[in-house]
């Protein structure tokens, strides 16, 4: 009896996660962005950028994410400077994910229905680094 006690009770946890639903993360979501930066080129460039200087970046970026199908996502990220494609996916247990752009990637935390942390990685020229809090408006 305990066993199938033990049995129905972990069948009905593995259940209710797959019964669970993805974060909806369609919407606008806006955060003051601060980057490190290696080098010149890009969207991340100052105008007398070196690409030996390593130099600090804070602009305002907006990601409008417009589709989402599961845990798979997409839509746009921009700032004054530029506008990219992103392609994201959320973690199977729901706290987190990744997102890619044309020319880097980041990983994701969810903290909240309207709030994500966010590091930004680009190996390509030049190289940057950040992380950041973004809301969704």
């Amino acid at each position: 009896m305990k066993t199938l006690l033990s049995l129905v009770i972990s069948l009905g946890f593995v259940f209710s996660a797959w019964a669970q639903t993805p974060p909806n993360m369609i919407g606008t979501w806006t955060s003051m962005v601060s980057y490190t930066i290696l080098g010149s080129g890009s969207h991340h460039q100052p105008n007398n950028a070196k690409d030996n200087e390593i130099y600090f970046d804070k602009k305002l970026v907006t990601m409008v994410i417009d589709r989402q199908e599961g845990i798979n996502f997409a839509g746009t990220i921009s700032s004054k400077d530029y506008k990219e494609v992103i392609l994201g996916a959320i973690s199977l247990d729901f706290q987190g994910g990744v997102l890619v752009d044309s020319d880097g990637t980041a990983t994701f935390k969810i903290i909240d229905a309207n709030t994500t942390q966010n590091c930004y990685v680009q190996m390509a020229k030049p190289k940057v680094a950040s992380c950041q809090e973004f809301k969704k408006q």
